[in-house]
Formats: structure tokens, sequence, C-alpha cells
């Protein structure tokens, strides 16, 4: 089972709709087990991927890639098991005084595609391979609001997502984008506006949790012409190197990340 049991953050919004399906949610993660399930999450991995894996010697079917592929998977697994910890401390962080209401909308909006049923990928994938776009956008939500809490984790999760986002198909790594992307619109967009609408929005995702991705926000229409990147472009990648847990992993527009025997991760 996961390390460490959900232990729910206990702020006045707890007793509402979003935050009850929360926990409901993350009550099946209890269930995962990295090293047991990694096998069922690199066969999806193998079967979904196979150009991950094509610059190894003898291919996506070697001895090499599969090893790889388990390797890949038990991190990836980890940070599933990691889903209540990130959401605990999301939480936490909306109840800090610094933190103005469009950073909180950011937030709430992350944990919102959380409990959303038509996200990005299914989370009845085996092994909970259904909730590795979860953890990016949930990452992505922390990423963009970086600056009102300090930047602790922000390398972290910029090499995190990168290191996510090759389990995720090729044909939705765009809409991923799109997904981090909002987060920073959102943060920028909500910089004007008067803290009773931004917290109307709030409110409104706290008590009727959107079903449908992307979610409906009572807010104003922005400005036209208004485009926000997402903090992190996503390519398709290849592993490049893989040696006893050692990998490099080189994306389409030439960024490398190195995930180390540590299971540390860094860009190469």
């Amino acid at each position: 089972m996961c390390d460490r049991p959900f232990a729910p953050v206990f702020i006045e919004v707890m007793r509402w709709e979003l935050f009850g399906q929360i926990t409901r949610k993350l009550a099946a993660v209890r269930d995962f087990e990295p090293e047991r399930d990694a096998a069922r999450y690199a066969e999806q991995l193998l079967a979904l991927h196979p150009r991950l894996f094509t610059r190894l010697d003898g291919g996506p079917e070697s001895v090499v890639a599969r090893m790889a592929a388990r390797t890949i998977a038990v991190d990836h697994l980890r940070e599933v098991c990691q889903l209540p910890d990130v959401v605990a401390e999301l939480q936490r962080s909306m109840a800090n005084s610094t933190m103005g209401a469009g950073e909180r909308l950011v937030r709430v909006a992350g944990l919102a595609y959380l409990v959303c049923e038509n996200d990005l990928i299914r989370d009845d994938l085996p092994a909970g391979f259904g909730l590795v776009d979860d953890c990016i956008v949930l990452r992505g939500a922390r990423l963009a609001t970086a600056h009102v809490l300090g930047t602790d984790h922000f390398v972290e999760d910029l090499t995190m997502i990168h290191y996510l986002a090759v389990a995720i198909p090729d044909p939705l790594l765009p809409d991923i984008e799109a997904a981090l992307a909002l987060a920073a619109e959102l943060e920028m967009r909500t910089r004007p506006l008067p803290n009773a609408i931004v917290e109307l929005a709030i409110r409104e995702l706290i008590e009727r949790p959107p079903t449908d991705y992307p979610p409906p926000l009572l807010l104003p229409d922005h400005e036209a012409g208004v485009e926000t990147q997402s903090p992190l472009l996503l390519s398709a990648g290849e592993i490049d190197v893989a040696d006893a847990g050692l990998l490099v992993i080189e994306f389409e527009d030439g960024t490398r990340l190195q995930r180390n025997r540590d299971a540390t991760l860094e860009y190469a």
C-alpha cells in the first residue's frame, strides 16, 4: 500500500462537496503499491508508448526496455501515492493569509480536476495509469502560483511534470499543455478583479465540482488577444540512455531529462 494514508486538512471549506469527493477518490489511492503494481503500469507504458523505447538496443521488446519501463512505473506510482500529500498541501496553503483570491482559485481549479469525471485520461486505467494527468495538473497548479509561498518546489515540479508526461499519449500532450496554461491564465486573469468576484468563482467550484474539463468559471471574459502559454512545453520523448536505473530521456524540443540512480531528476 502507499506509504502514507490520506490525512485531510480541516479548513473551513472541507465540509463542501468538492472536498468530500476528493476524500472519497483519494481513499482508492491507498490501495496502490508501487513495487507490486509496477509490472502492470509498465505494460501500459510499453503498449501505449513504444516510441519511448525505440532508441534502446532491441527496441520496445527488449529486456532493457522492460527494465526501463519498470523503473519509470515505480517512480510514477510513487508520485500517484503522493497525491494525498500534494492535496493536503494545496488545501493547507489556501488558508495562508498571504495567498490572494486568484492564487486560491488556481489551486481549487487544480483540485477540481482531480474529481472531474471527464478529464483528459480515464481514471480507471490499470495500476493507476489514469491518475498521471491528475498528478501533472496538481503540480501545475502549484507551479503557476509558486511565487506566492516561495519557490521551494519550482524545479521539482518542472522536472516531475516532464517525467510524468512520458506516460501521456502523444495526441494528448497539447491538451495537457493547455491545462497547464489554464492555471497560468487564471492567475493572470484574476489579478485586476475584485476579490469578491474571484471568491464567487471559488465557491462555485467547491459547491458544484465540474464533471467536464475545462471547468466553466464564473469570471468576466478576459481581453481578446491575451494569450497565455503553458509554463512548460511538452513534446514526445525517447529514452537515449538506460543503464541500471539511470535514464536519460530526450524530447523532440531538445530538452534532456535525467533520472539518476537515486531516483532524483535533473535536466541534462
